[in-house]
C-alpha cells in the first residue's frame, strides 16, 4: 500500500495563501524599517544640525554699564547695593584718571580738584619712585581708567570730613547709568581693586564697605 497523506479535518491548504504569508514574513523587516525611516524623518532626527550660536557670559564691563542693560530693578553691575539721594550729589567734569583710588575733576566753579576716593585704599600705582608701585595697582589703575573711559561727568558726595592732610578732596565718586547713579568707591571694592579703609569722620559707608573685608 502507498502511503497516503490525508488532508487534515480541521486545516485547509492553499498554495496560493502560502505563498503570500511566506513573502509577507520575509518583507516585514524590511516593512518596519522603513516605517521607522519615515518616522524619524517626520520628527527631524535626520534634519541637518542647525548651526546654533552660542554666547559667552562675560564680566561687567564699563560699557554694560551705561548700556543700561545691566539694570534691572534690585540688580545692579559688579554687585554693588548702594543707592543715593541725587540731590546731594555735586556734578563735576571728569579730567582723568591718576590711579586706583584717586582722579582729577573741575567742579561747578572751574576749580580743579584732585580727589581721593573715601573709605577705599588700591594699591599704590602713580608714585615717582616706580619700586613702589605695584602690579595690582596698575591693574587697579587701568580698571578704573576703563571704567570712566567714556565718562565726562561724575558726580561727588561729601562726607562730614572733606579734605586729607594732603589737601586732597575726600568724596564717594558716583556715576549716572541712565538709570540709576553707582558708587564708584563701592565698584572698586566689590571687584577687588582695593580695600576698604576707616578714617574718622567720613565712616556714612563704613558698615556697607565692611563686606568687602577678605
Amino acid at each position: 500500500m502507498k502511503n497516503v497523506i490525508k488532508p487534515s479535518k480541521h486545516r485547509s491548504f492553499c498554495p496560493a495563501k502560502t505563498s503570500f504569508a511566506g513573502h509577507f514574513r520575509s518583507s516585514f523587516p524590511i516593512l518596519v524599517i522603513c516605517i521607522a525611516v519615515a518616522a524619524l524623518s517626520l520628527t527631524g532626527c535626520f534634519d541637518p544640525p542647525v548651526q546654533q550660536t552660542v554666547y559667552k557670559e562675560t564680566s561687567d564691563t564699563a560699557a554694560s554699564v551705561f548700556s543700561g542693560n545691566d539694570i534691572g530693578g534690585t540688580e545692579l553691575p559688579f554687585g554693588v547695593k548702594l543707592q543715593v539721594d541725587p540731590s546731594v550729589l555735586i556734578a563735576c567734569e571728569l579730567e582723568r584718571v591718576v590711579d586706583g583710588d584717586t582722579i582729577i575733576v573741575h567742579d561747578p566753579d572751574g576749580n580743579r580738584l584732585r580727589v581721593r576716593l573715601t573709605g577705599i585704599n588700591a594699591p599704590e600705582s602713580a608714585l615717582e619712585d616706580d619700586s613702589k608701585n605695584t602690579e595690582e595697582g596698575r591693574d587697579a589703575s587701568k580698571f578704573l581708567k576703563e571704567l570712566l573711559a567714556d565718562v565726562k561727568t561724575v558726580y561727588l558726595e561729601y562726607d562730614e570730613g572733606q579734605f586729607d592732610q594732603y589737601g586732597r578732596t575726600l568724596a564717594y565718586v558716583w556715576i549716572d547709568t541712565g538709570s540709576t547713579y553707582i558708587m564708584v568707591n563701592e565698584i572698586i571694592l566689590a571687584t577687588g581693586h582695593a580695600k576698604p579703609v576707616y578714617i574718622k569722620p567720613n565712616l556714612r559707608y563704613a558698615e556697607d564697605f565692611r563686606k568687602y573685608e577678605e
